[in-house]
Order: structure tokens, then C-alpha cells, then sequence
């Protein structure tokens, strides 16, 4: 008893050593972000332009914004200065992120294009002798502002553009997974996933009626949440977070956590999702008979939730022990990361999230890097895993080159090659 209760101790101390260094290095990373912004916009302005102090004042407003809006968060609601101040903060901060990329792609670009430059003056010089006269620092001044001017208005377009993908009704992605031997009760058996919702900020309750509507129409035999379904403490984000309770299915409604659960109260929420009728399965499973047929439904905790909560550490292989003989077998698993176990453990299919595909460029292209699966639909020996793109969004309410989605899971009799996957455009 002793030796559990120091380990405990222990990991809640390591967690909370973890928690500073980030906090540190995120503080440290994200005034210097500022910083380099402030620098590369001023710098080529003329010493008395107002624009300087323009660049000064901007910077310095997102800064105290953002700070000023993520503590408004724990406390009272005060409407509408809460969620004018939340959709003020959150969309500046979805502008400074694709501002702060292009501007490194330009300065990347500038420095490559001045080496070339030098290089070819110095063959240039060799062959033909004595260089030119250096190039006048005012055109050079010019140029770097009005391509400053450039990355201003390729963010701003960016993000209008971000912003209309974020915010309307996800689209419908169709995909059938075959399985040999699937009994014939079971062919065409659906399964809609919802993941990444993130009911919080600015993701309110009339855009989780669209989605709940949307579902419902469906028709689906079961509905799986597959974590990050929230954004808020229980208390704060209930009214938003209602509409999710009017899912039905005629096999039910069944949900994983995600890792933002564990930020904001998992048990808490937990407990209010059952006592809703949700089916929460943590580390648990439940099983679906549909015409004879049996369906596993078998969910864990998130992949790193024992960071937060040690008696929370994701099981896959326990959340089927004693299950009774079925057909197929379906873990709900957040992170992409829990199909190496699903597999182990012998599950036929895992659902996922987590990843969101990227939500905006240019993390879509790299999103590959850091997970198993980052999108859609793969095999890892028995085991297949689909990941969904999310189907809301987290933090700025921006998705480019990674939709959202809503997704109908189709169990098909067959051999691999019947799978599928293909969205459907029906809606705006």
C-alpha cells in the first residue's frame, strides 16, 4: 500500500516537472515568435512611418489579448464580452500562426535567393573581372516591405478562407472496412464517428445541433465519440455541450476520453455523459448483437493519460478481457498510437482521432511525422485503423487542406480490396 501510494507521488511529481518545463519552453517559444514578428514587419519601415508604431501596438495587443481571453476561461461567463473577447482572441491567433509561417517561408526564401545572387556575382567576377555597384539599400528596403505587405494579405486571405472550412457543416466520409468471415448479419452494419469536437470557446451549442442534426439523419445502428469531445469544465460549457445528448442510435451511443478531457475534469465528465445514457468505456467493453450477429465495442482512456491521472494508464488489452465470443471487434482509441497494442491485443478495426489531419497548413503535410496513421484508412497486420480529420476543430477556428468530417463506418464480408473511402459534398 505504502509503495503504491509513494508511486503516485512519484508521477504526479514527474507529471507536474513535465508540466513547467513545457510551460517554459511554450512561454519562451512564444514570446520569441513575437519578437521575430516585431523585428522582420518594423525593420524595413521608414524611421518615421506611422506603420511602426502601427506593427508595435499589434503585436503587443495579441499578446495581452491572448493572455487576457485563456484566463477568462476559469472564471464566471459575462456575455457577450466572453465570447466576443474568445472569437477576438482566437481567430487573431489563427492570423498570427499562418503569418508567422509565411514570413519564415520568405525570409527563407529572400536568404536563398541572396546566396544564389552572390554566388553567380562572384563566377560573374572571376570570368569577366571587377563586380558591379552594390545594389541601392532604399530599393532593397522597398521590396522587403512590399513583400511584407504580401505575406500581411496572404494571411488574411488564408484565414477567411480557414475560417469558412472550420466553421460549416463537416462533410459526410463514407468508408467500408471488409472483414473474412463477416457473418451476413452484420453486412452493412454502420457505425457513425464524431472525434475532436472540442465544445469550448467558440465551438458553441448552435454549431453542435448541426452536427447532432446531421448524425441523426444518418440513421446509424451505433454512434462512437472518439474523444476531445470537450473544451471547458463541466459547469462552464453545459448548455453547449446538451445537444450531444439527443445522439441516438438503435445500439447506442459509445465513448473513449481523449487527452483534453484529462485537462478539464475527466471524471467529472465521465460521469455526466453516463448519466446522460452515454456509454463510457474506459478500459471497458460492451457488446452489440444485431440480427445474430455480435459486435465487440471496446474503448480505452487515451494514450497518454496516465500523464495526468496514474489510475488512468490505457489498456487496450484489458478493455477485452472477458468479453463474450462476437464477430468483430472495434476499439475506440483517441490516438493513432494505441494500434500497436490494438493489434497485439487482436482487434479488428480501431477507431481514432486526435490528429485533426493537420487542421491547417502547412501541419497537414507533416502531421505523417509524428503519429503510426495520421488520416484515414490503413492495415497494421490484422488491425485495421481508421483516424478521423475531427470533426470541429481546437484552439483558432481555421482548417486548411484538412476538412472536417463526420464519418459513416460501413462493416463489409470480404477481402481487403473491398474497402473504401470517399466523401460526400451534400452539404454547406
Amino acid at each position: 500500500m505504502r509503495c503504491s501510494v509513494f508511486s503516485t507521488m512519484y508521477l504526479r511529481g514527474q507529471t507536474m516537472v513535465s508540466m513547467i518545463v513545457f510551460g517554459l519552453f511554450f512561454t519562451g517559444l512564444w514570446f520569441g515568435a513575437h519578437y521575430y514578428l516585431w523585428r522582420r514587419l518594423r525593420g524595413p519601415l521608414h524611421p518615421e512611418s506611422r506603420w511602426r508604431g502601427v506593427v508595435t501596438w499589434a503585436v503587443v495587443g495579441h499578446i495581452v489579448l491572448v493572455t487576457a481571453t485563456m484566463s477568462m476561461r476559469s472564471m464566471p461567463r459575462v456575455e457577450p464580452i466572453y465570447t466576443i473577447a474568445q472569437w477576438t482572441s482566437y481567430v487573431a491567433m489563427g492570423f498570427f500562426s499562418l503569418l508567422l509561417i509565411l514570413m519564415i517561408f520568405k525570409d527563407v526564401a529572400e536568404w536563398l535567393t541572396r546566396r544564389l545572387g552572390a554566388f553567380r556575382k562572384t563566377e560573374s567576377t572571376e570570368v569577366s573581372g571587377p563586380a558591379a555597384l552594390p545594389a541601392d539599400p532604399s530599393r532593397r528596403l522597398f521590396m522587403s516591405s512590399s513583400l511584407n505587405a504580401a505575406v500581411v494579405g496572404g494571411a488574411a486571405v488564408a484565414s477567411k478562407w480557414g475560417m469558412y472550412e472550420a466553421l460549416r457543416l463537416p462533410d459526410v466520409v463514407e468508408v467500408g472496412v471488409p472483414f473474412e468471415g463477416l457473418p451476413a448479419s452484420l453486412e452493412g452494419f454502420r457505425i457513425v464517428q464524431i472525434s475532436d469536437v472540442h465544445v469550448g470557446p467558440t465551438v458553441r451549442r448552435g454549431h453542435v445541433q448541426a452536427i447532432v442534426d446531421r448524425v441523426r439523419e444518418l440513421q446509424p445502428d451505433a454512434i462512437v465519440i472518439t474523444g476531445d469531445l470537450i473544451e471547458g469544465m463541466v459547469d462552464r460549457i453545459w448548455k453547449d455541450v446538451e445537444p450531444i445528448f439527443d445522439l441516438r442510435a438503435p445500439h447506442g451511443v459509445f465513448y473513449c476520453t481523449g487527452n483534453h478531457e484529462y485537462y478539464w475534469d475527466a471524471p467529472g465528465w465521465c460521469k455526466a455523459l453516463e448519466e446522460q445514457g452515454i456509454v463510457v468505456l474506459n478500459n471497458a467493453h460492451a457488446l452489440i448483437e444485431h440480427q445474430g450477429g455480435r459486435v465487440l465495442m471496446a474503448g480505452c482512456t487515451d494514450f497518454s493519460a496516465s500523464r495526468h491521472d496514474p489510475d488512468a494508464v490505457s489498456d487496450p488489452q484489458g478493455a477485452r478481457e472477458g468479453a463474450p465470443e462476437h464477430d468483430v471487434s472495434v476499439l475506440l482509441a483517441h490516438q493513432p498510437k494505441s494500434i500497436h497494442q490494438a493489434a497485439a491485443a487482436g482487434y479488428d478495426l480501431q477507431l481514432s482521432g486526435h490528429t485533426h489531419g493537420g487542421q491547417m497548413w502547412p501541419w497537414n503535410l507533416i502531421i505523417g511525422w509524428f503519429h503510426p496513421y495520421a488520416v484515414g484508412l490503413a492495415r497494421e497486420a490484422r488491425t485495421w485503423i481508421y483516424v478521423s480529420r475531427g470533426t470541429c476543430y481546437w484552439g483558432p477556428p481555421m482548417r486548411i487542406g484538412a476538412p472536417a468530417e463526420i464519418t459513416q463506418i460501413e462493416l463489409l464480408a470480404g477481402a481487403p480490396d473491398r474497402a473504401y473511402r470517399r466523401r460526400r459534398r451534400d452539404r454547406g
